[in-house]
């Protein structure tokens, strides 16, 4: 694309041939038209009698699956010429409302659905020079709702779509103006208008695009309310006006003569768009906050610097040190009743709290304790015997300790942003909008167990700060520059597939192929989570490691090519312990299914006491290892059998550090240290998703 399209030699050829499409353009100079007053604003009225095929259209399911479709290039009329535009044909509407009308049709017959393709929008009011590009939703005025297509008018026909002057505009209570000169750039942020006022539902909209003078891209936005106005009908008191984007930039159309004398009476028309507009809708949400949970245990050690408000104590400020157990927090009284969570509510922006013997890396070879610092809010809450501290905080400072946290700071600066979307993706992606995914599954027989671990682990907390979710160690992790540069480049910006936030995952390593996402979690088929041959994780030099890997990462060196090996007994001991299940002496371990990365989901145990199957790929590497195997991509050998042919040393040779799904974390960081770009990293990564700004 990127073409220079001459309308005038379109028109003129289409209109030499096509007798029909000339007849009903020169029937336009007989249209007779009205302005009506409304408000600041004037309005233009048509009687269009050519137009009745469209305000009369029965635009329902049933009907629109009975009829040929129109748009489809086997059913067009044999005069009707097509310009090729990519993945769409530009075409003369035969049925115009203006002097220069184009229809843009997908050459796929595929629903009217604007998801991802906002862009290719922009770039046709680019290319079409000065004409206004406007689309029209399946329930926002579309005659063919089920064949995707735009159209276009000239920049003078519009009446409230003129200037880029005019602020906010009148034609409906949430419309948004924007403009930029990168296409990409903004479609992100129409994606992201579009998202925050239909929270991932296909939008109902009536959307403009259009170049103005000095280069500049424009966009308008406006969210409907409803398809037809009340009045909508043929009979007494009615009239068969279907406003689009059309009438919703101020150009009502009446194919009836009934319908333009009763339309040009008082306030109507102004009726029409406030009813089917009008509607007021969440734009700008802002940046969110956070329940982040960080230690759970029988007592809590907390240190204050800077004062804090307490919520829960008759006390008003809090400082120093404080050492709470449930017991202690049981006594508590505020107006008389027992004290079950305090809020500690930071009174200037610096002030921060350091909690004692944080417990990181759950149940792998690097669980550690440390002192952990943060701002933001620190709820405490007790929960039986125990009390749970909870980080309440902006979303922008968590994932400034994400993506300090999760690689090192010092990583190159596009990989720091590729992680800094990603992150910020999957973490809204589990509290807005709620999570359409079953949390868990867990299958436990005689035969076999079956689980897999995701969000299910969490009440009173929106997310965890250890690697069950992702790394958070609040301003422990020294942020730097490149961090902070590359959360402002990204701020906002997510990935989105269709209307869906994505669940944007990540592991260390893939180890050559990464993963699908049933592999390892919920028998889902995600488009972006696909298994993708990755040559750049395999070829990582030590100085980009040394920039990517954080201290206790780096001890662990043999993660692309692993193996460990164990004794008989040492294996028959493992499995027996991390499982509970006493299979006796280890016989066979045998993979009963493979994803394509060869990550096993499913291991058949066969023991001299019993047999049973295991999976996911999760609990098949912490049924194998003291902590956890590096990863689940692995292949069984017997290295030595006693006399009696019964195994003696087994040798696990496995590919790869984690469970491979997403973006691979040291891929990642080669292809940036290669002079890849955040974009095509991610591209490359989640094949088929597409960005898009929501704040």
């Amino acid at each position: 694309m990127g073409q220079s399209i001459d309308i005038e030699e379109l028109y003129r050829r289409q209109l030499e041939t096509w007798p029909l499409a000339k007849e009903n353009y020169e029937a336009l100079a007989g249209c007779y038209r009205k302005e009506v007053a409304a408000g600041d604003h004037t309005l233009v009225l048509q009687f269009n009698p050519g137009r009745i095929r469209s305000s009369a259209a029965v635009v329902d399911r049933e009907a629109v699956a009975k009829r040929p479709c129109f748009l489809c290039r086997s059913n067009r009329p044999s005069e009707q010429i097509a310009v090729d535009w990519g993945d769409y044909e530009i075409l003369v509407n035969p049925y115009p409302i203006f002097r220069r009308h184009l229809t843009i049709a997908s050459k796929a017959h595929v629903p009217q659905q604007i998801a991802g393709r906002v862009r290719d929008m922009l770039r046709l009011a680019r290319d079409l020079g000065g004409m206004t590009v406007f689309y029209n939703a399946s329930g926002s005025g579309a005659s063919a709702p089920d064949h995707f297509h735009f159209q276009a008018v000239g920049p003078e026909d519009l009446p409230m779509i003129k200037s880029i002057d005019a602020g906010r505009l009148w034609i409906a209570a949430g419309t948004e103006r924007v403009a930029g000169s990168d296409a990409d750039s903004l479609a992100e942020r129409v994606d992201g208008i579009l998202w925050r006022m239909f929270r991932g539902c296909e939008p109902e909209v009536n959307l403009y695009a259009r170049l103005l003078d000095g280069g500049l891209l424009e966009a308008v936005v406006v969210p409907r309310r409803a398809h037809r106005p009340s009045i909508y009908g043929s009979g007494p008191g009615q009239a068969l006006i279907s406003p689009a984007s059309v009438e919703m930039a101020g150009f009502f159309v009446a194919p009836r003569e009934a319908d333009f004398a009763f339309c040009s009476e008082g306030d109507r028309l102004q009726e029409i768009i406030e009813e089917c507009g009008g509607v007021s809708r969440p734009t700008d949400p802002g940046e969110r906050s956070l329940d982040v949970g960080i230690v759970r245990a029988g007592e809590i050690e907390v240190e204050l610097h800077g004062g804090f408000e307490a919520e829960g104590l008759p006390e008003e400020d809090v400082a120093g040190r404080l050492k709470l157990s449930a017991a202690g927090m049981s006594g508590m009284l505020c107006n008389g009743l027992p004290v079950d969570q305090l809020v500690l509510i930071p009174k200037e922006d610096d002030a921060s709290f350091t909690l004692r013997n944080v417990m990181i890396g759950i149940g792998f070879h690097w669980q550690q304790y440390e002192d952990q610092s943060f701002h933001g809010s620190l709820i405490l809450r007790r929960d039986g015997d125990m009390i749970q501290a909870v980080n309440r905080v902006g979303i922008e400072t968590y994932l400034r300790s994400v993506v300090s946290s999760e690689m090192n700071a010092s990583a190159p600066e596009e990989f720091l942003k590729a992680h800094s979307v990603i992150s910020r993706s999957w973490v809204l992606a589990q509290v807005i909008p709620p999570a359409h995914l079953d949390n868990h599954d867990f299958t436990e027989t005689e035969a076999e167990t079956v689980r897999w671990y995701d969000r299910d682990a969490h009440t009173g907390f929106d997310i965890c700060a250890d690697d069950h979710c992702q790394r958070y160690q609040g301003c422990t992790k020294a942020s730097t520059r490149n961090v902070e540069s590359a959360l402002e480049a990204t701020r906002g910006e997510v990935l989105v597939f269709g209307n869906d936030l994505c669940d944007a995952r990540f592991s260390k390593c893939c180890g050559g192929v990464t993963e699908i996402f049933q592999t390892c979690w919920q028998p889902v088929d995600l488009g972006y989570l696909q298994a993708i041959d990755d040559p750049f994780c395999g070829r990582a030099p030590e100085s980009v490691l040394s920039t990517v890997l954080n201290n206790y990462d780096q001890s662990t060196t043999e993660y692309y090519r692993w193996r460990v090996e164990y004794t008989s007994d040492e294996l028959s001991d493992l499995i027996c312990r991390r499982s509970g299940v006493d299979y006796g002496r280890i016989e066979e371990l045998r993979p009963l299914h493979r994803g394509p990365s060869g990550r096993i989901d499913r291991l058949e145990i066969r023991g001299t006491k019993r047999t049973r199957v295991i999976g996911k790929e999760l609990e098949i590497r912490r049924t194998l290892s003291e902590s956890h195997l590096y990863s689940s991509a692995f292949t069984v050998e017997v290295a030595e059998r006693d006399d009696s042919g019964l195994p003696e040393r087994w040798v696990i040779a496995g590919n790869g550090w984690g469970h491979g799904v997403g973006l691979c974390q040291i891929g990642a960081a080669v292809m940036a240290h290669e002079g890849y770009g955040y974009r095509d990293i991610l591209r490359f990564y989640f094949p088929g998703a597409r960005l898009m700004k929501i704040y």
